[in-house]
């Protein structure tokens, strides 16, 4: 009983002391604080089943931090299957009926993203698109391209950045917008 009652007291403890760091990680990347609860709930949930078989000298926050960046690219992967549907679903509809006004400011948005992406630098542009379209993850980018990773951190931050500028400066008010930059 006593070991029971000791094994919950050090994973309060150390659910208290990393559960902010993982709700952090998670909203950097789906910069919604739902998703990031339900994620950092789902970390613990699956660090609790393995925590008699986990190493007190460190494995605790190795599998901490390899489960949070899992969990956040499944996630992310799963966003991006349910974008691709949506569009495949939406080319589909505008082959039906081209006058829908949602369809058309979705392609002009489309297309304005293209342009963005474009004005992009060559080595920028590389970083951004092995990010977004290929899902790597900045170390596995680092060791493609042979940067370090704070080049390929910093290198997403411009553009993204970019990319968000160049999209509200030549972009009209629209929903599309919006709902663009929930996702990105």
């Amino acid at each position: 009983m006593l070991a029971i009652k000791n094994k919950a007291l050090d994973f309060k403890q150390f659910y208290l002391t990393y559960k902010d760091k993982v709700f952090k990680y998670a909203f950097l990347h789906f910069k919604d604080e739902e998703m990031a609860a339900d994620l950092v709930q789902e970390v613990f949930s699956k660090l609790w089943n393995k925590w008699d078989t986990l190493d007190e000298e460190g494995n605790m926050r190795a599998y901490l931090y390899t489960a949070s960046r899992n969990l956040v690219f499944d996630e992310l992967r799963k966003v991006k299957v349910r974008l691709d549907y949506s569009t495949t679903d939406a080319n589909k509809n505008n082959e039906i009926d081209n006058s829908n006004e949602e369809s058309i400011a979705y392609k002009d948005l489309e297309n304005l993203y293209k342009q963005a992406i474009g004005k992009l630098p060559k080595a920028r542009l590389e970083v951004f698109l092995l990010s977004k379209e290929a899902f790597l993850n900045n170390q596995e980018i680092a060791d493609q391209l042979g940067i370090s990773v704070n080049t390929v951190r910093d290198q997403l931050v411009k553009a993204n950045k970019s990319v968000r500028q160049y999209l509200i400066a030549h972009m009209k008010d629209s929903i599309a917008l919006l709902i663009f930059l929930r996702i990105f």
